[in-house]
């Protein structure tokens, strides 16, 4: 399914006008270059001049060019490639394989030019013949070539590079065609034609995290994946045309930056099945959870088709019934691992991704995205710490509308427990979204009908009876006690004991009450106003924690846990925010009159 979606991508691209000019075609290919030898016209380099272009923080990237194919290499003497390889192949510089490298690199520019009467050829072939041409480059540019980065040649005056010429371009296409063929033939798995299959699937590079030399999305290298005596890729059965096509439009993707979402360890990218730019970027923003429009025109298109979502309402500026591949890879040393791919219509998306905003909608969080909530899982908030199975289990959630892993819920607790959600101001409130929507979509999921007293709002819900959010509510109000009567403090009750709070309550709470009442009492004489909201709310939590002779429970299950969290982040936001001056005088009004009714 994968390789046929990206096959049939590259028939689309290169029938684009826009886009074809972009894309290699057969015996052809595209690869980042750093480095440019130049040569004079008896073959003498006369210089090594660095490519690219410079980026936002000032670094030479390197040039995208197509070049004589780069079809992969392996082996004990690995291949050489035309016009366009490493150092170690085009001027020896390599300690250990730096001769016979160069050697099986002139062999191949001589099979391919010696009939070919063009100056920039000749120029390459004298080149090559001459062992010491190498010797020419300073040996302060060594320490950099070594490196491993591509080099391609161009001559001296003329500026243009030599595989460009349309001579040399020939004499390659002649080299291809006449060159012997050892191929296996067979039926291709992804067509079903009968023809070359393929050896190797072509590489893909530029993936951190995988070789420099590139990764591959089909590979086998050792016994155990091979059966009938079929060896490497010849196991998946994939003509040479289509391990093409798939890789160079792999490539193309990958080497986008609007179509390349690294999240992590893991590189998500996606396609139409037509030329669809608009929905294109409106699919970015669903899986980065922003706009990224720049005009006002753009982000109030975007505006209005998240706002349609979170309404649950088709897109109605969007073509719901395109198609849409979304594939997740994470780089494996010289493989690309699938983490997920989907293949669904945009408006089954943006449904699925409505069900997604409302199950984690959450007051005071302005923005929730997967990726946010991913982030909260990992120590320190560094992406490189979330797992990346996690990453493909919580995206493939959102997408189809199934339950969130359970390790999200399991691991957003366990830094709860860890850092108390300390380290950032917005930690708490995408911490409560997050578990929010993993206990909303159970319930969901599993067609439970929720009352009022089970139900998890958006804001607060004073009817909840759930053990674990009337927990939550109560540590919420001893914790603004405790800030009210002594101001702002070291460490508040939340940095000591919210992690045993919320799993063993018997053992902590009975001490921190006592410790509120104290503060109530600080509170009376301070701020009179304060101390009758609280012990009001404390009144109420109390009053349903405790209907007749209930004891706190000795311990919480995950989800009430999750409860928790959530019921003292929405009181939290209530006594916080929700609050005025003017609304604690009422306060002490409406006490003062029942005071007055009860005598």
């Amino acid at each position: 399914m994968i390789l046929h979606e990206l096959s049939s991508l590259y028939d689309r691209l290169v029938d684009q006008p826009d886009i074809s000019e972009q894309i290699p075609l057969p015996g052809w290919s595209e690869e980042k270059v750093s480095w440019a030898i130049v040569l004079d016209v008896e073959g003498a380099v006369k210089s090594v001049l660095p490519l690219g272009t410079q980026d936002e923080k000032g670094r030479l990237q390197p040039l995208e060019m197509i070049v004589p194919e780069h079809d992969g290499r392996s082996g004990k003497s690995p291949k050489a490639y035309l016009l366009c390889d490493k150092a170690s192949y085009l001027l020896g510089i390599d300690a250990k394989d730096g001769s016979a490298n160069r050697e099986r690199s002139r062999v191949l520019h001589h099979e391919v030019l010696d009939a070919c009467n063009d100056a920039g050829a000749k120029a390459v072939l004298a080149f090559f013949d001459n062992p010491k041409a190498g010797d020419a480059v300073s040996e302060g540019l060594v320490d950099e070539l070594v490196k491993g980065r591509m080099m391609v040649f161009c001559l001296e005056r003329e500026g243009n590079f030599i595989h460009e010429h349309s001579a040399v371009r020939s004499a390659w296409t002649d080299y291809l065609e006449r060159a012997p063929s050892d191929d296996v033939e067979g039926f291709c798995s992804v067509t079903g034609e009968y023809g070359a299959l393929a050896r190797l699937f072509p590489q893909v590079t530029g993936i951190p995290g995988a070789q420099s030399s590139g990764a591959s999305l089909v590979s086998y290298n050792f016994d155990a994946s091979e059966s009938y005596g079929k060896r490497q890729a010849y196991n998946a059965a994939i003509s040479k045309s289509v391990a093409f096509k798939a890789g160079t439009a792999l490539k193309y993707l990958l080497g986008k930056p609007d179509r390349r979402i690294v999240l992590g360890n893991t590189i998500v990218t996606f396609w139409a099945d037509r030329a669809a730019p608009r929905e294109e970027r409106l699919l970015a923003d669903i899986l980065l959870g922003r706009s990224s429009a720049e005009d006002k025109a753009a982000l109030d298109v975007v505006s209005n088709a998240f706002s349609e979502m979170r309404k649950g309402l088709p897109l109605s500026q969007f073509d719901n019934n395109l198609g849409f591949s979304i594939l997740g890879i994470s780089p494996n040393a010289a493989r690309l691992s699938v983490r997920f791919y989907e293949h669904r219509s945009l408006g089954s998306i943006a449904e699925n991704y409505g069900y997604f905003l409302r199950d984690t909608a959450m007051v005071g969080v302005e923005r929730t995205s997967m990726w946010g909530f991913l982030l909260q899982t990992a120590p320190l908030g560094k992406s490189s710490n979330v797992p990346s199975t996690l990453v493909s289990r919580s995206f493939e959630s959102m997408l189809r509308g199934t339950d969130f892993p359970v390790a999200l819920e399991q691991l957003i607790l366990s830094r709860m427990r860890a850092d108390h959600a300390s380290n950032n101001k917005w930690d708490m409130e995408q911490r409560a979204a997050a578990l929010k929507g993993c206990l909303v979509r159970k319930a969901r999921r599993r067609g439970v009908e929720l009352t009022r007293k089970e139900r998890f709002d958006m804001a607060l819900n004073r009817g909840n009876s759930n053990i674990g959010y009337l927990l939550g509510r109560l540590f919420a109000v001893m914790e603004r006690a405790q800030q009210g009567a002594s101001g702002d403090t070291n460490a508040t009750i939340r940095d000591r004991y919210i992690g045993a709070a919320s799993s063993t309550p018997e053992r902590v709470f009975q001490p921190l009450m006592r410790g509120c009442q104290a503060n109530l009492g600080t509170l009376r004489k301070k701020k009179r106003g304060l101390s009758v909201k609280l012990e009001r709310e404390m009144d109420e939590i109390v009053g349903r924690l405790f209907p007749g002779e209930s004891s706190l429970p000795k311990t919480l299950s995950m989800d009430e846990q999750g409860a928790f969290f959530i019921g003292y982040y929405q009181e939290r936001c209530d006594l916080w925010r929700g609050k005025t001056t003017k609304d604690e005088d009422v306060a002490i009004e409406n006490h003062t009159g029942d005071s007055e009714e009860e005598q």
